[in-house]
């Protein structure tokens, strides 16, 4: 998936794919911005600047519905492209267990070292050097019945580190503002064999 950023004049597009009868490669390319006599916004000199894709940092993660012990459901998304041949996901709790009330989760991660990592400042603020995980953050609430997620209901903040081993993709919160682990939610993917209630 070709994703994009930009801040002040540069746009950065990742990812871009390009197909030969060779195959397919993907490109990141960097364009600046400058303005004409007119003031319209021009191509800067010597851009775009185009590069090779790093390859991506998916590691185990996949995609799909998972499912709690309490009966939630949520939807997993991802590979999306981040800078640096990362990859980012997304987590949002997409149907409450009969029991549940008002529950809501949802959060985001993406893969690959801590240094230049999105979150690398909360990591560091809060004596974070696990390489174990993919960091992220995640917000999750329970109004109403204790479930599983109610570990990550203060972790706002703070950092989620999330693994996937297998079919279970665990949410490790670390919510005090502490490099101590506080809670973790574990899900199961939902598989033919294993479905989604």
């Amino acid at each position: 998936t070709t994703t994009t950023s930009g801040v002040g004049n540069i746009l950065r597009a990742f990812r871009v794919p390009t197909t030969s009868a060779a195959g397919t490669k993907y490109y990141d390319i960097t364009f600046a911005f400058t303005q004409d006599a007119a003031g319209k916004p021009v191509l800067a000199p010597s851009y775009p600047k185009v590069v090779l894709s790093p390859t991506l940092l998916v590691g185990q993660f996949k995609a799909g519905k998972y499912k709690d012990g309490d009966g939630n459901v949520y939807t997993v998304g991802g590979p999306g492209a981040a800078a640096g041949g990362r990859t980012s996901w997304s987590i949002l709790l997409t149907k409450r267990c009969a029991s549940c009330g008002g529950t809501g989760l949802s959060g985001s991660w993406t893969t690959g070292p801590i240094a230049g990592h999105p979150i690398q400042p909360t990591l560091k603020a809060q004596g974070i050097t696990s390489t174990g995980f993919s960091w992220g953050s995640a917000r999750a609430n329970s109004i109403g019945h204790v479930w599983a997620a109610s570990d990550l209901s203060w972790c706002e903040s703070d950092a989620v580190g999330f693994a996937q081993g297998g079919n279970v993709l665990s949410l490790n919160g670390y919510c005090d503002h502490t490099s101590v682990q506080t809670g973790v939610l574990a899900l199961n993917l939902c598989t033919t064999a294993d479905p989604c209630p």
